[in-house]
Formats: structure tokens, C-alpha cells, sequence
């Protein structure tokens, strides 16, 4: 009877660690551990009646664990229990319990050395981590998609620019063998495994730059390791106190969508840390604007246009609302404010009442009639012919945008937008860009193209945007760029300078990463600096750090001096910064500070009921008073400068410490000094460490885009082999810009 009970026993023991190991692997994780425990509590049943025939029941328990323990050390042999048992003892299960023998012993040390490659395999990778003592690291909270994708683009970049640096993910013992394909892509970068939780590592970076990664799939763990993270890096810190950590050499990327995340990371001290909540959607629209921006495919007015002060249609077609179309619409309201444009905004989805009730919600005063732009949003299905019958009502449209929630649907409905305009037979095509998340089908839509009767390709110019390593991939530097303005625009604010002391410098970086609406606002400002200067015939070049390259920039490139180049051309930029900063504040969900028309008295008696807590804005309520025109727009309605003199006005009649908001100056200092924003100045001779790269003075420069348009045509002309199908096609529309930008 003990024979069988056992026998059932270490099958289901078997069976039990064989269901949990697959629960866990459906889960994406590689529990091993669940189906080792399987096979050795099978052993111990199996093992037992044996022991029990010539010992009593305890010790013959004991006894079966030490034999299971030898059977997975390779130190005891089948026939050991075997001859156990006969098939006079065992009847019809002497074939069944022999066959389990087998199966068991065979098992057991295939467990055992798993665990001892693995060791040693761990230990090799960490005396890898060691011997990159001096490199600057990129680490990563685990290897997926993700991860891999950003760490390819990093050492691509890093490996052009001969810069030594170390690719590190954790946890890597957790998908082994789901990660097969993954993992062979590490080989490619020399990436180093190891099987520590990242929040555990504690790595000197005194004279070194180190940036953590919370990228898992689970956005609440990100979240939880890097409240952790900032913890063990701030306060009584040992790890602080120990002199091996070096808050301005670390940045901390957190991945999330949450928005209550950014509330959690704001409410930390983070001393000197540089942490960013990373949103992949937002970021990526942000760096496509900047690299495509609205104006892309327009021609800048001529002299007799200017002269009606009637304002030319920039129209922008959104096909889908979800996280990203709403992403792109509130990016566009900002990034589309123009001085010689008029902003229409046209999107559709099949879900377009709920969408635009959704996005009220989030920001109150995007649709209210003050705005200066027009937002319309349609219900109707894309691939439907109510589709095309609103298309039809539309004025021309210069910019697409697909951003439906899939792959193939977005890749569908930007050729059926490439068709459709083509047909209409417009003067100008519409840029036409799409959302695509694989990197596989980016790199496939870039090199769509037909061969013409010349034998030359005739490429479709979709523009995918949605790429990950974006962010750390400066072959263009969208990001790495926009993140140089956004500090540009803080040090603006700091009034720093060459002269400016290290403390000064250190303190508005501090502050730049203190809170993320701080640097989203900065690097938004920084952002449109792009758009100012192209209506006025410039641009913004990043200088190249190749000699031979640098060679052929400084022929055609010539730096201006912004100062004297855009003298008394600046006004009409004033009223546009601070149209811009409105829209811009509203997709952040502000609201204009009034008891309740838009009058001075309503703003005033809102101003009065938070003065004691906010000398300006209430933070808490997000309501902001200089919600207002700069114009008055009308007699009863409240002009910029009056809610300044206002706030001034209640701060000293409530004896509260002095304060004048001086809006106006302020707008009209960030565009009077756009040259030194971009030029430089206040990185000092210390310079300024962006993602591990020391930035100076002179980094980018403000140029002509008459000379932008020779470099771009010169480069054109090369007819460089090695340029990729996307590159052609983006030099094609630097010349394009170029060239509807010159009046």
C-alpha cells in the first residue's frame, strides 16, 4: 500500500512543480525553481518506501532526503533503489515505478548543473560589471523590447562618437528562456547580464556617469523602484555618505504612463539627482514636432501677404484620438502658434463626442473660444466613406498624423491618406506621418518605394515617428537637443552666463529636474524657439564633433549674431511667446485664476483667495491669472499688464512680501536673448552633462536658412552610398523647409 501512496505522491509532486513552473512562464517569468522543487519532493516520496524496509518511519524520512540530495549531486546510482524493490512487491506498478526511478535520477542533475553554469556565468558577468570601473554605464531594470531597442541606439551613438561606455541589464536570469532572441541581440552591443535587481546595485560613480532605467512592463514597479532608488541616493544615504556616489553624475529614467506617478516623484527631495519620468508617447511626438514640425510643407507668405494681416490656414488632420492622437493635438495647439499662421486643428475618431469630453475634462480651457486656434473633432470611422466625405469639406491640409492603436491600421490608413491626396491633385502634399511602435515596421515603411521607368526608387516619404532609443540616439539629436534648449531656457530664467559661478549653474539644473512640469515646460518653450526662428529666415544647426564633417559645415554654415541679424524684427515674437505659453499651459490643464467671467475684478477676487499661499499661480488648483491676452480685447475684459498691476497692487495692500510678475518683460526676455539660449553661453567653461556628454558653448548655432539650404543641397549632391533610404528622405525635407521658409 506504501508503495503506491508514494508512487501517486511523487507524481503529483512532479506534476505540481511541472503546472507552476508554466503558470510563471505565462506570466514572463522563468520560475525554474518551482519545477526543481517538483522533482525533489518526487524524489523524497520516491525514495521512501525503499527506507522504510529496513529503517523506522523518521529516520527513513530523513534518509530519503539525503539520498534525494545525493541524487542531484551525481553522488549515488539508479540501481541504489532499485534493488529496493522487486515485481513480486510491486505487482503492476514495478514498470511504472521503475520507469519514475529512471526519469527522476536523470532529472535531478540536470537541475544541479543548471544552478552551477549559472553561477558561474553570474560571476563572470559581474567581474565584467568590475572591470568597467571607469567606463560611464547605461543600466536597465530588465531586458525586453524596450530596453534592448534604447541600449542599440545608445551604443550605436557612443561607438560613432569612440566613447567608452557599458550597456548593463538586470535581472537577467528572470526570462532566460523566453529572451532567447533578446538576449542574442546583447551579444551584439556587448552588453553585460547579470541577475541582481538593479535597486540592489551599489556602484561607485565618483568620476564616472551612471543612468538607471526603471523599464519593466509593470509601470507600478517602475514607479516603486525608483521612489526606492531615490531614497537609497538621498538624506543619510550610506551609500552617500560613503563618497561613491555622485548625485550630479546620475540620472534615473522611470517609464510610465501614470499621471500619478509624476505626483509621487514631485513630492521627493531629490537633492542633485537628475530623475525623468519617461512617457514613450509624448516624447516621441515631441521629438517628431521638432525633427517634422507643422510648418513643414508651407510656404512662408510674401511681403504683399504680410501686408493684409490676414493669416494663412496651417491645417492639421489627426485620424485617431486615443493616447497618442490626444498626445499629438495637445502637442500641436502649442507647437502650431505661429505669427503667420492660423491654427486649425481637425481629428477623427470613431469614438469623437467621447474623445473631446474626455480631453475637457483633462484641460478644461483647450476648446473655449479665447484660444486663437480652432480645434475640431469628428466622429466617424476612418475606413468608412463618411471618411472621405468630411475629408472633402476640409480646407487644404499641409499635416497628417495617423495614430489609430495599431500597427498595420496606421501603416493602412497613411497610404489610403497618400492616395486620397494625391487625387485631389493639391499644389503641396501633406506630410503624412504615422505611429508605429515595431522598429522591424519602421525601418519596412521608410524603404517603401517603387522603381520608376529610370530605374530609380520612388520612395513613398511615409514618416514613422514612435522610436524608443530616440531619446538617447543623437544622429539627428532631437531630444538630446530639445533637452540642451530646455536647460537653456532654465539658465534664462537663472541668468546665468559664462561668468556665472558652478554653485549658480549646479542649483538651476537642480531645479530644472526638481519637478517634471518644470523641464516639460522649459524643453516646450525651448522647443518652439525652432518655429520663431524660421519665420525669420533662420534655423538652428548642432555643430558635427567629426573633423571631416565639421570641415564641410564651417563652408557652408556661418553663425549669426541674433542680436543684430533680427534687430526690430522682434515685436510681433513678443505677443506670440506669451499666445504660445497659454496654449501650451491649458494642455497641462491650468485654468485662468476668476471667480468667474474673464474680468479684472472676477481674476482679482480669485487672486485674493490664495494670494497668502501663491504669490502668482495656485499650484495646487492649477488656475494661473495670466491666462489673459496681452491685448485688451475688449472694454470689460482683462489685459495682461493689468492682472500684473493688479497682483503687485493686492500683495502690498496685504503686506505680503513684495512681488511683481512682470509678465510681459519676461516673454519679452526669453525672445531677446534666443541667441544666447541656443549659442550656449551658460554652460560655462565646467560645460554642462547631458546623458553622460559634456555640452559647451557653441554646441549649436543660429544660422541663415538660405545657408541651411546650400549645406542640406550640398550634402544632397554627395550622393553618399552609405546614407540610409530614412536619411535621403529627411535631407529631402530639410531642403523643403529650407526653401518654403525664404521669402
Amino acid at each position: 500500500m506504501m508503495w503506491k501512496i508514494c508512487f501517486v505522491l511523487s507524481v503529483a509532486f512532479l506534476t505540481a512543480g511541472v503546472i507552476g513552473f508554466f503558470i510563471q512562464r505565462q506570466k514572463g517569468k522563468n520560475e525554474v525553481r518551482y519545477l526543481g522543487a517538483g522533482v525533489f519532493l518526487a524524489c523524497i516520496a520516491m525514495c521512501f518506501p525503499g527506507m522504510s524496509i529496513t529503517e523506522q518511519k523518521g529516520f527513513a524520512l530523513v534518509m530519503s532526503v539525503s539520498h534525494s540530495i545525493r541524487m542531484f549531486v551525481v553522488d549515488t546510482g539508479i540501481s541504489d533503489i532499485l534493488c529496493t524493490f522487486s515485481a513480486d512487491t510491486l505487482g503492476v506498478l514495478f514498470y511504472p515505478y521503475k520507469i519514475l526511478v529512471c526519469l527522476l535520477y536523470l532529472l535531478a542533475p540536470v537541475f544541479t548543473l543548471s544552478v552551477v553554469l549559472r553561477y558561474f556565468s553570474n560571476f563572470f558577468e559581474y567581474f565584467r560589471l568590475l572591470t568597467r570601473g571607469k567606463d560611464n554605464l547605461y543600466i536597465f531594470s530588465e531586458l525586453n523590447s524596450r530596453s534592448l531597442e534604447i541600449a542599440s541606439k545608445i551604443f550605436k551613438e557612443l561607438k560613432n562618437r569612440n566613447e567608452r561606455t557599458g550597456i548593463v541589464f538586470c535581472r537577467s536570469n528572470e526570462k532566460d528562456d523566453i529572451n532567447t532572441e533578446l538576449e542574442k541581440s546583447t551579444k551584439e552591443i556587448g552588453a553585460i547580464l547579470i541577475s541582481a535587481e538593479m535597486i540592489h546595485l551599489q556602484l561607485n560613480n565618483k568620476k564616472r556617469y551612471i543612468s538607471y532605467f526603471h523599464i519593466s512592463d509593470n509601470d507600478e514597479k517602475n514607479v516603486d523602484d525608483t521612489l526606492q532608488m531615490i531614497d537609497d541616493m538621498t538624506g543619510d544615504s550610506p551609500w552617500l555618505k560613503s563618497g561613491k556616489l555622485n548625485q550630479n553624475n546620475t540620472a534615473i529614467y522611470c517609464y510610465t504612463v501614470s499621471p500619478e506617478a509624476e505626483i509621487l516623484i514631485d513630492a521627493k527631495d531629490k537633492e542633485g539627482l537628475r530623475v525623468v519620468l519617461m512617457d514613450e508617447v509624448r516624447d516621441a511626438v515631441y521629438e517628431h514636432l521638432y525633427r517634422y514640425p507643422l510648418y513643414s510643407k508651407k510656404r512662408m507668405p510674401g511681403i504683399m501677404k504680410k501686408q493684409d494681416n490676414k493669416k494663412e490656414k496651417l491645417s492639421l488632420l489627426i485620424v485617431g484620438c486615443g493616447k497618442t492622437g490626444t498626445e499629438f493635438l495637445k502637442a500641436a495647439v502649442w507647437c502650431g502658434q505661429m505669427d503667420n499662421f492660423q491654427l486649425d486643428i481637425h481629428a477623427i475618431d470613431i469614438k469623437g463626442n467621447l474623445i473631446r469630453k474626455q480631453i475637457k475634462k483633462e484641460c478644461p480651457e483647450l476648446f473655449i473660444d479665447r484660444t486663437g486656434y480652432e480645434i475640431d473633432i469628428h466622429k466617424v470611422n476612418m475606413f468608412s466613406n463618411k471618411a472621405e466625405d468630411y475629408l472633402d469639406t476640409l480646407s487644404e491640409i499641409c499635416y497628417c498624423a495617423v495614430c489609430l492603436g495599431d500597427d498595420e491600421e496606421n501603416i493602412r490608413a497613411a497610404m489610403w491618406l497618400k492616395k486620397y491626396y494625391y487625387y485631389k491633385q493639391h499644389e503641396v502634399q501633406p506630410l503624412i506621418s504615422a505611429y508605429i511602435k515595431s522598429d522591424k515596421k519602421r525601418n519596412a515603411l521608410w524603404n517603401m518605394h517603387e522603381n520608376t521607368r529610370e530605374g530609380q526608387r520612388l520612395y513613398y516619404g511615409i514618416i514613422p515617428f514612435g522610436n524608443r532609443g530616440m531619446y538617447f540616439n543623437n544622429w539627428h539629436g532631437e531630444a538630446f537637443v530639445l533637452e540642451y534648449l530646455g536647460l537653456g531656457v532654465q539658465a534664462h530664467y537663472w541668468r546665468l552666463n559664462e561668468n556665472s559661478s558652478d554653485e549658480d549653474r549646479k542649483q538651476a539644473i537642480v531645479d530644472f529636474y526638481k519637478k517634471q512640469g518644470n523641464r516639460r515646460s522649459s524643453i516646450a518653450s525651448g522647443l518652439h524657439i525652432s518655429s520663431k526662428l524660421w519665420e525669420l529666415g533662420l534655423g538652428i544647426m548642432r555643430v558635427p564633433h567629426n573633423l571631416k564633417e565639421k570641415r564641410e559645415f564651417d563652408r557652408y554654415i556661418h553663425p549669426i549674431d541674433f542680436e543684430k541679424e533680427t534687430a526690430g524684427k522682434l515685436e510681433p515674437f513678443y505677443n506670440l511667446e506669451h499666445e504660445r505659453w497659454m496654449a501650451y499651459i491649458r494642455t497641462e490643464g491650468w485654468r485662468l485664476a476668476t471667480a468667474g467671467e474673464d474680468t479684472l475684478d472676477d481674476i482679482r477676487k480669485c487672486y485674493e483667495g490664495y494670494c497668502k499661499q501663491f504669490k502668482n499661480q495656485n499650484y495646487m488648483m492649477k488656475l494661473h491669472p495670466a491666462l489673459v491676452p496681452i491685448d485688451k480685447q475688449s472694454p470689460e475684459k482683462a489685459s495682461l499688464q493689468e492682472v500684473d498691476d493688479m497682483i503687485t497692487e493686492v500683495n502690498n495692500q496685504r503686506n505680503l512680501r513684495a512681488y511683481k510678475p512682470q509678465y510681459i518683460q519676461s516673454d519679452m526676455e526669453l525672445v531677446n536673448h534666443i541667441g544666447d539660449i541656443v549659442g550656449g553661453t551658460w554652460c560655462g567653461n565646467s560645460k554642462i552633462n547631458i546623458h553622460g556628454i559634456f555640452m559647451q558653448e557653441g554646441e549649436c548655432v543660429i544660422c541663415k536658412l538660405s545657408d541651411m539650404l546650400k549645406y542640406y543641397q550640398y550634402l544632397d549632391e554627395k550622393q553618399n552610398a552609405d546614407r540610409t533610404p530614412e536619411e535621403n528622405i529627411i535631407l529631402k525635407l530639410d531642403i523643403e523647409r529650407c526653401r518654403n521658409g525664404l521669402v
